[in-house]
This record gives structure tokens, C-alpha cells and sequence, in this order.
């Protein structure tokens, strides 16, 4: 024992308490030292300091959140951080928050509802201050726990008339549309889509109809791609749908990153675009120009969309009035090469 104290157990963490004793200070001046340096004497301020290095003590933030109600976290959930329509979102969000006192943690909840509840149960005990979504929250029960949590939400990449709070997305159902009447009025006949099917795949896949009975067309292939995917999911894509509609002449698919892969399927196959077969994208990645040829694709602004979010859930954390807590981006056709026939 040293000072008529018993040594701290090797395999315990440090403690604030560890830390006071050896300052020479209450547990809460420590506390208030670290949190709040400006109301401590400058010289008791550096007594603790010291006395942190010796100990090695670690402030745990999750626990201090906890205690005091308060926290500098914001939880973004991310639907595959590997989508590069969502990293530009991401790195919207950060660059609105650079400069502030808050820090993101990302979680990637794969396209699951389940596991998106599941993870919201193990995140919002910690009591972010924000929780972002590239998606819209359809489980009730979801739903209901973030609204009695009582602190700013975020919604994106979606639409519904009532969010939890706050959401900035567009129409997938109107970009399906425009779609639709870009291949109807292009005179296409044998139809495919292929990407999700269900929730925002599904509101497309809707509005894509939508457009083609405009001019009297329809689906005639529905080729189902959940999950994050890749430029070789594209390559496999095209050709599972030759096989199964061999007169096919047009393809919309649900992300420029399958569509870039069908491009490519479509010159390992032979098959010229978009002479014999036309192909579109969705979401207007920054490459779809400079494929050859240049890719057809919806065009919605990732970066700007995650970008403002940031920004309006700021806002909302420095206690300021978001006058439009609902917000939808506009999307546009960028009709190109790949569908020009």
C-alpha cells in the first residue's frame, strides 16, 4: 500500500475517483475540469490534467451522456456504407458538421428492418443528440421509440407525409416515372427492370408502370437485385436477362452501379448499346457521363441532399427554428447515348 491506500488493481479501469486522489480534488471538480475547463482555477485545472496523464484515465462519453442527459453524438445509420450514392451523403453530413463540437458514429444496417430496429435498441440508451437515416423508418414500434427519445431525427433518401421529424428526400415514384415516359415515348416494347423491389424499389418500380401505360407499354421482365450490389452484379444482370427475355430492348435499372456493369456485360456478350438493347441508371453518379456509352440515369444530388440534412439538423441542435422540417430535392432525366436510338 502506498499513502495508507490500497493499490488499484491492475486489471480495473481508472476511475474519476483514481484520478481526484491523486489531484488532490473532489471527483466532481475533475468532472467539472474536464467538461466545462473554464469554470476551474487554471492551476487546479493543470494539477488534473497531470494527474490524468499518471492514471492514463479516459473520459467515457457514453457514461457521461448518460448521467447528465446530455451528448455530442449524432448516430447516422447508413443502409451500406459501401453505396456510393449514400457515401456522398455521408460526406455531406460531415462536411455541415465540420467545425461543430459534434462527432458521427456510423452504423450500417444492410437493407433489413429488423436489423435496423435491432441497432436503434442498442444505440438509443446512449441518448444521442441526433439520429440520421438514409432511408424512411417504416416499423411502428421504430417509429414510436425515436418520437418519445425526443431529439432531432432525420430522414432521407425517401418521402412520407409524416415523418418523425424531419426528413429531406424526393420522389422515387416520380423518378420511376420520368423513366417510364423517357422509354415509352422512346418507343421501347420489351421491357425489364432490374434492382429492389421492395420499399423505395417498389414505389419505382410503381411509378416506372406508371409511365410506360402513358404510351401503351409495360413491364415484361421483373428481375429482382436486393441488396448492396456491385458492377459485376450488373455484368450478371444483363445476362440473366437475356437469357430470360432474349428479345428485350430496353432495361431500367435501380442504380447507375448496375447499369454501368450491364454496359459493360452488354460488350463482353456482343450486343451493341443501345442499338440492340437500350440501358438507364438511377441516381446520376459523377461517372455517368464518361461511360461509353454515356448512361442514361435519374440524376439525384446525394452530396446536396446529405449536405443540407446536416445542416438542418444543426440547426435544430443549436436550438434554432427549421421552418420546412420536410423537404423535397428535385430529380431530373439525363437522357444520353445509352438510350438515344
Amino acid at each position: 500500500m502506498e499513502s495508507g491506500e490500497k493499490r488499484r488493481r491492475p486489471n480495473r479501469p481508472v476511475r474519476v475517483e483514481d484520478v481526484a486522489r491523486v489531484a488532490g480534488v473532489s471527483p466532481i471538480t475533475v468532472s467539472r475540469a474536464l467538461s466545462y475547463p473554464d469554470k476551474v482555477k487554471e492551476e487546479t485545472r493543470a494539477r488534473i490534467l497531470e494527474a490524468v496523464a499518471q492514471t492514463g484515465y479516459v473520459v467515457n462519453r457514453f457514461a457521461s451522456s448518460l448521467r447528465s442527459g446530455r451528448s455530442n453524438v449524432i448516430s447516422v445509420f447508413v443502409s451500406s456504407l459501401m453505396n456510393p450514392h449514400f457515401a456522398s451523403s455521408m460526406q455531406g453530413i460531415l462536411d455541415a458538421f465540420e467545425g461543430s463540437p459534434y462527432q458521427l458514429m456510423f452504423a450500417q444496417t444492410g437493407y433489413s428492418e429488423q436489423f435496423e430496429a435491432d441497432l436503434l435498441e442498442t444505440v438509443l440508451p446512449f441518448r444521442p443528440a441526433g439520429v440520421v437515416f438514409t432511408g424512411v423508418i417504416r416499423s411502428d414500434k421504430s417509429r414510436e421509440a425515436l418520437q418519445q427519445l425526443a431529439i432531432p431525427v432525420i430522414e432521407m433518401w425517401g418521402y412520407r407525409p409524416d415523418p418523425i421529424d424531419m426528413l429531406l428526400g424526393f420522389s422515387n415514384h416520380e423518378g420511376g416515372r420520368l423513366m417510364g415516359e423517357h422509354f415509352g415515348q422512346k418507343g421501347f416494347r420489351r421491357i425489364a427492370y432490374s434492382g429492389h423491389t421492395i420499399e423505395r424499389g417498389a414505389e419505382r418500380i410503381a411509378g416506372f408502370r406508371e409511365g410506360l401505360a402513358r404510351h401503351d407499354a409495360t413491364i415484361n421482365l421483373i428481375h429482382p437485385m436486393e441488396g448492396t450490389r456491385r458492377i459485376a452484379d450488373g455484368i450478371d444482370a444483363f445476362r440473366d436477362i437475356r437469357a430470360q427475355l432474349p428479345d428485350v430492348d430496353a432495361i431500367f435499372f435501380g442504380t447507375d452501379i448496375l447499369a454501368t456493369g450491364a454496359v459493360l456485360g452488354a460488350e463482353k456478350m456482343g450486343v451493341e448499346v443501345p442499338r440492340e438493347v437500350a440501358i438507364a441508371g438511377f441516381g446520376g453518379l459523377d461517372y455517368t457521363p464518361h461511360v461509353r456509352p454515356s448512361l442514361t440515369t435519374i440524376h439525384v444530388s446525394g452530396y446536396e441532399m446529405g449536405r443540407d440534412a446536416g445542416r438542418m439538423l444543426l440547426r435544430r441542435l443549436n436550438g434554432e427554428r427549421v421552418d420546412k422540417p420536410v423537404v423535397q430535392q428535385p430529380i431530373s432525366l439525363e437522357a444520353r447515348d445509352s438510350t438515344n436510338r
